[in-house]
């Protein structure tokens, strides 16, 4: 009975201790009205060594009403990430940054022409940020994009938020996040990245203020050894959308008619004769007509919107031979399907397909297309 005691008396000092002391969970606890919350970061190189540029919604805390305030907007040099990361803590308006829900990451265009393998290091040891948060590249630097887009009234991260949305919607470019990128980086060292670039409002929206500047999509950046080798415009995207399976509704203007792509489908596959020789794409998609202006001929129609796709596709292939990089990962994808006969091909594709025939098919449907009265 007195060990019993002893026991009893030993948890209950345990617990006190416990309870409310500097050991508990809840002793890094801040109020979120205390909070900066950080939402897209602009990562541009300087003379100092980096840039970080950040954008938050609303002029105080995450706690509090924001609604018709000034988007926070800082931006700071130093030498490296970390110190930037804190240097910034300095001008936050007494509210702890917090990087937790950044939603967007921009690389400028002085990193992705340079090295990204600095950016992708801190972005996978720091704990504040996560893998799966998408990364941009943008055409010019990402402080200017990060600082100035949407003037007073619209924080960088809405703008953000809507070109992802509208991308991700018709389908006519991948959004690639932080992990993504990494790991292509990884398996052959080529890696796309969804690119972005400010323009003014007025281009978009006419009653915009003067000055003021909008964020639009345009196209991809391709990272080959971790700085950039090349572009695809944003005319192109949907061929690699098609080749990688990612269309979503996507409008596309064919002769006096506009499609809609609903779904599609690529195959790739090797064509061996002695050794591999070529590469063969059979691409299938169904479609629906979305507005007519006039006559047209159905067949005619179809026939005029394969040759559209096949030459998105056409030109993407082009693009990658002559970045000298695997950024589709055809070689990992043709390996998958013969492990022994193509056994190197994702870590060396690209030295080969300049002597590879490379074959498109498109096979497309127009589906719901031809019951309607057109006068």
């Amino acid at each position: 009975m007195k060990k019993l005691t002893a026991v009893l008396c030993a948890l209950s000092l345990m617990l006190t201790a416990s309870g409310c002391s500097g050991g508990s969970i809840y002793s890094n606890y801040r109020d979120i009205a205390e909070l900066l919350v950080i939402q897209t970061l602009g990562f541009d190189l300087s003379d100092a060594g980096v840039r970080l540029s950040v954008s938050a919604e609303g002029s105080s805390g995450a706690g509090k009403d924001s609604e018709g305030k000034t988007p926070v907007r800082l931006s700071v040099n130093a030498q490296s990430m970390t110190e930037a990361q804190d240097a910034l803590q300095h001008y936050s308006g007494g509210l702890r940054l917090f990087f937790g829900h950044t939603a967007y990451i921009v690389l400028g265009e002085n990193v992705t022409s340079t090295d990204t393998a600095q950016f992708f290091d801190c972005i996978e040891r720091d704990a504040a940020f996560r893998l799966c948060i998408p990364v941009f590249a943008a055409s010019g630097s990402a402080s200017e994009l990060v600082m100035g887009a949407g003037a007073n009234e619209h924080d960088t991260t809405r703008l953000m938020r809507t070109v992802t949305e509208n991308l991700r919607l018709r389908g006519d470019a991948h959004i690639f996040t932080a992990a993504e990128i990494v790991s292509a980086l990884d398996l052959n060292g080529a890696a796309l990245i969804c690119a972005v670039r400010a323009v003014p409002a007025d281009m978009t929206n006419p009653d915009a203020a003067e000055g003021e500047m909008a964020i639009v999509p345009d196209g991809y950046t391709i990272i080959n050894k971790n700085k950039t080798a090349g572009h695809i415009p944003m005319e192109l995207a949907r061929g690699v959308s098609l080749i990688l399976n990612e269309t979503g509704s996507m409008p596309v203007a064919v002769g006096n008619a506009t499609l809609q792509i609903d779904h599609s489908s690529c195959e790739i596959d090797p064509v061996f004769g002695n050794g591999l020789e070529g590469v063969a794409f059979n691409i299938n998609i169904s479609a629906s007509l979305a507005e007519a202006r006039g006559d047209f001929d159905p067949d005619e129609l179809t026939r005029e919107f394969e040759a559209t796709a096949r030459g998105w596709v056409e030109d993407v292939l082009e693009l990658q031979n002559s970045s000298g990089c695997d950024f589709l990962h055809l070689g990992s994808t043709l390996e998958m399907q013969h492990p022994h006969r193509l056994s190197g091909a994702s870590e060396n594709f690209a030295l080969i397909a300049h002597g590879l025939n490379f074959s498109v098919r498109v096979t497309a449907e127009l589906d719901r297309s031809f019951h309607l009265d057109l006068f």
